[in-house]
């Protein structure tokens, strides 16, 4: 995030730690294009995997698991919360920590945490067109927005006892 509008940049190395980052040459502001954090949450409920549909882009159109990026001041766990409110208007309670993922290409660094449903009912919130339980065999798997989103699935699936997963892609 830019200081302000006066920066004019160039490439300089930075502090003792001798890397090349992008100063402004007016205000002395370093660009060190820190990564971007997303939340998220699988919601299994009856052996079934709550999924939006997206009407934001990327992925529009596809099926994804709630999640979003943090605001600032907020932890993963409480961005997880707020993003299933909001992609499927639902209170949540998280159990654990299940996967994190780093995405190089896109700079970003995704937590998904295993969650159970406490309201009985739920809907599209406004980033989406329509969400549903999927058991296993019927999930759209052509139609997933993220890699990492059927990565996810299938390593529950497993019933793997060893978690967090860290996995990393070059990009999703």
């Amino acid at each position: 995030m830019l200081k302000n509008n006066c920066c004019k940049f160039y490439y300089k190395k930075t502090d003792l730690e001798q890397k090349k980052r992008k100063v402004c040459s007016v205000c002395g502001f370093i660009d060190y294009k820190n990564p971007k954090i997303v939340a998220g949450s699988l919601i299994v409920k009856n052996n079934k995997f709550l999924l939006c549909k997206r009407a934001i882009n990327p992925g529009y159109g596809k099926w994804t698991f709630p999640s979003g990026y943090l605001d600032q001041g907020e932890t993963p766990q409480e961005g997880a919360i707020r993003e299933a409110k909001e992609e499927v208007n639902i209170k949540i309670k998280l159990q654990d920590l299940f996967i994190v993922f780093t995405v190089r290409k896109k700079n970003l660094i995704q937590f998904v945490f295993l969650a159970e449903q406490l309201n009985k009912t739920f809907k599209p919130g406004i980033e989406t067109l329509e969400a549903k339980y999927f058991d296993y065999k019927d999930i759209p798997w052509k139609f997933l927005a993220f890699r990492s989103v059927g990565y996810t699935l299938k390593k529950y699936a497993k019933k793997s006892s060893k978690f967090p997963i860290f996995h990393k892609y070059n990009e999703d």
